[in-house]
């Protein structure tokens, strides 16, 4: 689940290997050429390298792009060629590609004045949970979605009571009613959703968060452990709570957030492995496909039954679930 594109935008090739190769046989506007050391060459200069890839014309015929080099000449696993190419260590001549202010701002926190009025929501609509306002919601994350009290007191699950199409101003937030749930992350709070009783979309944004591109539950990844990649938070909870030990779990929280931002390079690096489940629809289906070429550590997964983790969960039960999770991993 690497942003790989990201990353490969910042290195030219022909910069990456002449820090290894040293100085080209020749070199013009758009390409270089070498000796070939992966076939150990010693006449011709059969290596070509462009800005964004490079190809051997001569006899092992092998080609790619950075990562791709990073592996062949370095023999390293894809892991370790990311891992040092993000490392600082190697020359990154290109400057990231400039994106809009709005895509610009994806990975830094939302301003404080905003995040001390998120945690205040956060705070109240948790109390709400606990109270007796709250007890019809509660009981749907038990019942409903098979949550224990203590997964719904670690994620800081809340409640607004009112109808479905019901907004109210909270902290100075215009934030509508339903379940919340909060994204927090490296001590702040990135955003806030909230599942609405009916209506479409179910799920709403809090104005003024940062989700986009995001990981829900991405610090709690463990360095080791293999991920379960979902598309909704609930997932992610669920396979969270009955894979303890055997998995950490995180969710991209919408099929339309199919880029992780680089920030969580050093997460997935550190796993061995990462599989994929999203919804059974063509938007979730589309995303897992996405998402899974972009790791070769990454791979599709399929419940045996439903078309979501919490789905299988409540179908099959605790038990069930965890041997479908010792099975992958």
């Amino acid at each position: 689940m690497l942003d790989t594109h990201e990353l490969k935008a910042r290195i030219d090739c022909r910069d990456l290997v002449e820090h290894d190769l040293g100085k080209p046989k020749s070199r013009s506007s758009s390409y270089s050429t070498y000796k070939c050391p992966l076939h150990h060459e010693t006449k011709g200069y059969s290596l070509v390298v462009y800005a964004d890839h490079w190809r051997c014309f001569g006899k092992c015929q092998r080609g790619g792009d950075a990562i791709a080099w990073m592996q062949a000449y370095h023999q390293l696993s894809f892991h370790g060629a990311c891992e040092r190419l993000t490392s600082g260590d190697l020359p990154q001549v290109k400057q990231p590609q400039r994106h809009q202010p709005e895509s610009a701002s994806d990975s830094e926190p939302p301003e404080d004045a905003w995040q001390r009025a998120a945690r205040e929501v956060a705070q109240i609509t948790m109390d709400t949970l606990w109270g007796k306002e709250g007890k019809r919601a509660w009981d749907y994350l038990e019942t409903e979605r098979g949550l224990t009290e203590k997964t719904i007191v670690d994620a800081g699950l809340g409640y607004i009571p009112g109808g479905h199409r019901e907004w109210k101003t909270i902290a100075g937030l215009n934030v509508p009613c339903g379940i919340v749930i909060p994204w927090f992350g490296d001590g702040v709070i990135w955003g806030i959703k909230v599942r609405r009783a009916a209506g479409e979309p179910r799920y709403q944004q809090v104005r003024g968060g940062r989700i986009s591109r995001g990981l829900y539950l991405g610090d709690d990844i463990r360095p080791g452990l293999p991920i379960l990649l979902t598309e909704g938070e609930f997932d992610a909870l669920i396979a969270r709570q009955v894979g303890e030990g055997l998995i950490s779990a995180a969710a991209i929280g919408s099929a339309a957030n199919r880029r992780i931002h680089l920030r969580w390079y050093p997460k997935f690096l550190a796993a061995p492995s990462i599989l994929i489940r999203m919804d059974a629809d063509q938007a979730g289906q589309g995303a897992a496909a996405q998402i899974a070429s972009l790791s070769r550590a990454a791979r599709c997964v399929q419940v045996p039954q439903g078309k979501d983790v919490n789905e299988f969960y409540m179908t099959a039960g605790h038990e069930t679930v965890r041997r479908w999770i010792e099975a992958m991993v």
